[in-house]
C-alpha cells in the first residue's frame, strides 16, 4: 500500500502519527515523537481522530465505506458513509459440499471476475484516484476488512481501516451517526489488479508438487484447533496444509478487538518465521475456511513490505472437503465447531 504525500502530513501533523512504508522525513523536525509513533502502530489501522484529519484534508477525494449490511446501514452509519456491504464481493454462503462459499467472483474461464468488481466499485461512486476508508465489524470479518483486502487487490492505492468494531468505536469516542443514505454519482472504476493474489486447488497443489525451496509460505490464519485438526467446523476432514506455518489472526487483536501494537504484531510474525520469508522472496499463501480471516494478516503483511502476498480463496471449505488433498496432522475425533 501507498500513501501519498498529502495523507502522509495529514497524519503526522497534529496527532503526531507517522506512517509505515512512506518517507516522513520532511515531517521529522517539527514532529519530535514522529519515530517513536512510528514504532507504534500501523497507519492502515486508523482511529476517529485520524479519520476526522482525512475527511478535512480531501474532502470529496475520500470515500467512506460501510461494510455492514443494510439493515444495519439504516439503523445508524457515520456521516457520510456509503454503504458497501462486503457480502456484495463474494458468493453466498454455503455449507462445506454444498458449493461455493464466500468465493471472490470468477467469470466464464474461472479467473478472477474484473470487470464485475469494476461495476460494483464504479456504481457504488468509487475510483482509483479516492482515497477510502472502510468500517464495519472488527478486522478478519466478511464485514469488516474484506472491501479493503479487495480494494488492495484491485490497485486502489490508498486504503484505511476504522480500527475495531467501527460504529461502537465512534459512538464510544462520543460521535454522532446518521441514518439518511449516502449516494455518491456513479464512477469509473478502472482495475490494476494484482497478478497471482488468487489461487485455486491447483495452485496450491502444484506448489506442493515442486521442490521444497521453490514452494511459498503457506500461512494457515485459523484457531489452533481447526489447524491441527480437532475443530472439524463441519469439513470432512481437519489438519492443515502440509508445512504450513500457523498463526491465528486473532492473535493480532486486543481484547476490545483492535490491532497491537505494531511491535507486537512484529513479534508475532517473527515468532512464526515470517521475516525469514520475506528476505527469501518466497510467495505468503494465507488461506482459512473460506478466505475471511486472512483480510486481516493480509493488510498488515501488505503494510509491512511484503510484496508476494496472495490467498487460497476458496480455502479449507474446499480443501479440508475433497479425498484428493494431502493434509498434515488431521484428528478425526469429532467436531468441535467453533
Amino acid at each position: 500500500m501507498k500513501v501519498s504525500p498529502l495523507i502522509a502530513a495529514a497524519l503526522v501533523a497534529p496527532l503526531g502519527l507517522a506512517l509505515v512504508g512512506c518517507d516522513a522525513a520532511s515531517n521529522a523536525a517539527t514532529v519530535p515523537d514522529v519515530v517513536d509513533m512510528q514504532e507504534e502502530r500501523l497507519t492502515t489501522f486508523i482511529t476517529p481522530d485520524l479519520l476526522d484529519q482525512l475527511q478535512a484534508e480531501l474532502g470529496d477525494d475520500l470515500v467512506l465505506v460501510d461494510a455492514r449490511s443494510p439493515d444495519a446501514y439504516a439503523s445508524g452509519h457515520l456521516p457520510g458513509a456509503i454503504n458497501l456491504p462486503g457480502k456484495t464481493l463474494r458468493t453466498g454462503k454455503a455449507k462445506p459440499g454444498e458449493g461455493d462459499s464466500q468465493y471472490l467472483f470468477l467469470d466464464d474461464a474461472g479467473q478472477p471476475d474484473i470487470a464485475r468488481y469494476e461495476r460494483l466499485l464504479g456504481d457504488a461512486g468509487i475510483s482509483r484516484d479516492k482515497s477510502v476508508v472502510v468500517y464495519g465489524n472488527h478486522a478478519g470479518k466478511g464485514d469488516g476488512t474484506i472491501p479493503a483486502m479487495v480494494l488492495d487487490w484491485l490497485g486502489q492505492e490508498r486504503v484505511y481501516f476504522l480500527d475495531g468494531v467501527g460504529i461502537d468505536v465512534w459512538l464510544n469516542a462520543g460521535r454522532e451517526v446518521e441514518t439518511e443514505p449516502t449516494t455518491l454519482p456513479i464512477a469509473e472504476y478502472v482495475a490494476e489488479a494484482r497478478p497471482n493474489f488468487v489461487w485455486n486447488l491447483a495452485d496450491v497443489q502444484a506448489a506442493l508438487a515442486s521442490p521444497e525451496s521453490d514452494r511459498p509460505v503457506f500461512y494457515d490464519t485459523r484457531s489452533l484447533g481447526e489447524f491441527d485438526g480437532t475443530t472439524l467446523r463441519s469439513n470432512a476432514r481437519g489438519g492443515h496444509i502440509p508445512g504450513a506455518i500457523h498463526a491465528d489472526y486473532a492473535e493480532m487483536l486486543d481484547e476490545n478487538k483492535q490491532l497491537r501494537p505494531l511491535a507486537e504484531i512484529e513479534s508475532i510474525l517473527e515468532r512464526h518465521g515470517l521475516p525469514d520469508a520475506k528476505a527469501a522472496g518466497r510467495p505468503i499463501v494465507l488461506y482459512c475456511q473460506t478466505a475471511t480471516r486472512v483480510s486481516l494478516p493480509y493488510l498488515v503483511l501488505r503494510e509491512l513490505g511484503y510484496d508476494h502476498v496472495a490467498i487460497y480463496d476458496a480455502s479449507w471449505h474446499e480443501y479440508g472437503n475433497r479425498d484428493d488433498t494431502e493434509i498434515d496432522s488431521p484428528q478425526t475425533n469429532g467436531d468441535t465447531e467453533g
